[in-house]
């Protein structure tokens, strides 16, 4: 749509207002949601969905769809947030009741003890695939993958490599879903495992499960890096913030709520995309995996098969190098979505606003890679063990950036763009299937199961 003035802003003033046809969302608009999907096709597409769909079959759809409607919320809100206010949510966690920026130093202990953690287990995953392609070692795989992505996320010189990985991701995406079609589950398995339900209280189903709630698609967290993209893109109440106006003015009240919708249509086209493909995933998983799941010892290997009742053997390597990119891929946007998370919250929780953003930034590329590659020279070979473990733990840390994310908009946005009665009840239900899910990753993590 042409720039028009706003109701009430003088002629002079020109608002970008969204572009309402799909063609000029897409060559506009589109994008902040599908950085955020590329995160998800990782370990929990590439990892999770097959060890649960060899595990459960296709009742691991129904896992799956549960865990992404009770978390949709959580990023709903920030997404409301950040096109209403023109922030990142991450600047308004100081507003939050408690000590001083409580909640901003715990973004601080996320984006660096977490995801530490979490960029362990993902390069764990990689290295699997690496050493099924290449004479390397485990360990060596991962210390010179993982490194190499340091580097190049240290000297921010991997637009390239990014461009190439999301290449081979979005090709690996295209592939599985032809599989379905090509080769779907045989009757046998939909019948016995569609609508079986599992024991529900068993250690196995409870960790398994609190490992995809934990994981997939991403953890809350995931919520400041989306909305470090949108900001970028200076749509919306960002593009009032750099014009010396207040987004909460009511004469911008149309202007902001058609922005809040886009920005709500681009997250929706990514988290559908992530849920369908993770969905074909699990079905593959069911056909050929089913009930013998992926192990530590043999993950490129049982993964890499997953296509060739589809096209052959000759899709082994094609799923091998497509399986190595997506990970790869969350590799390089794990070590600089949470270095650059942490030069934007660090200053904040310190509230010292002049500290260099760009110096902590590499200093925290640095502290990842070193300490991700002291927990694998630690544990050895164990990219599905730990990655289960480590997505149970997500699943209890990261929910205090939901309630967060509900508390600034209530406070922060003005009567007009609040959630409507229908959006609170829900908001409500799903916070508690959240808290439920952190309470099953604690059952697992410390043995109640």
């Amino acid at each position: 749509m042409a720039s028009e003035p706003a109701d009430g802003v003088s002629d002079d003033l020109e608002l970008t207002y969204p572009e309402t046809d799909w063609r000029g969302f897409f060559t506009n608009h589109f994008g902040p949601s599908m950085l955020w999907a590329l995160i998800s096709i990782g370990a929990s597409h590439i990892v999770l969905a097959p060890t649960l769909g060899g595990h459960f079959g296709l009742y691991a759809i129904w896992i799956f769809a549960v865990i992404y409607l009770a978390k949709y919320g959580a990023w709903e809100l920030g997404i409301r947030y950040n096109y209403g206010i023109g922030r990142n949510p991450v600047e308004a966690y100081g507003d939050l009741p408690g000590p001083g920026n409580w909640m901003q130093w715990f973004t601080v202990l996320v984006f660096t003890v977490a995801y530490s953690g979490i960029t362990a287990a993902v390069g764990m995953s990689t290295a699997a695939f690496v050493a099924a392609l290449t004479p390397l070692s485990f360990t060596w795989a991962f210390v010179v993958f993982v490194g190499l992505a340091g580097l190049l996320v240290f000297f921010t010189r991997y637009s390239l490599l990014e461009k190439i990985l999301i290449g081979f991701t979005v090709a690996l995406g295209a592939f599985i879903l032809i599989a379905v079609v090509v080769g779907p589950p045989s009757t046998e398995v939909i019948a016995a495992t569609t609508f079986t339900s599992p024991d529900l209280t068993g250690p196995l189903f409870v960790g398994l499960f609190a490992a995809a709630a934990g994981f997939a698609p991403t953890g809350f967290s995931t919520s400041v890096l989306i909305g470090s993209w949108s900001t970028a893109k200076g749509e919306g109440a960002n593009e009032l913030r750099a014009n010396g106006l207040d987004p909460t003015d009511e004469q911008y009240r149309e202007y902001i709520g058609q922005w809040i919708q886009t920005g709500r249509r681009d997250f929706n086209i990514g988290y559908v995309f992530s849920f369908v493909l993770l969905v074909a995933m699990v079905v593959l998983a069911s056909n050929v995996l089913y009930p013998e799941p992926p192990g530590d010892d043999n993950l490129a290997l049982t993964i890499g098969s997953i296509l060739s009742g589809s096209f052959g053997e000759w899709s082994y390597y094609a799923m091998v190098v497509g399986a190595f990119a997506a990970l790869y891929s969350t590799v390089i946007t794990l070590l600089d979505g949470a270095s650059r998370a942490t030069g934007d919250a660090l200053p904040l929780a310190l509230d010292k606003p002049d500290l260099d953003s760009e110096l902590i930034r590499k200093v925290v590329v640095v502290g990842i890679v070193v300490v991700s590659c002291s927990v694998v020279v630690t544990l050895g070979t164990v990219p599905v063990t730990f990655l289960v473990w480590i997505s149970a733990i997500l699943a209890i840390t990261e929910i205090a950036f939901y309630p967060a994310n509900w508390y600034i908009v209530r406070e922060h946005l003005p009567d007009r763009f609040q959630p409507s009665t229908t959006w609170v009840i829900y908001y409500v239900l799903s916070l508690a299937l959240v808290l439920l899910f952190g309470v099953m990753g604690a059952a697992s993590e410390f043995g109640y199961v």
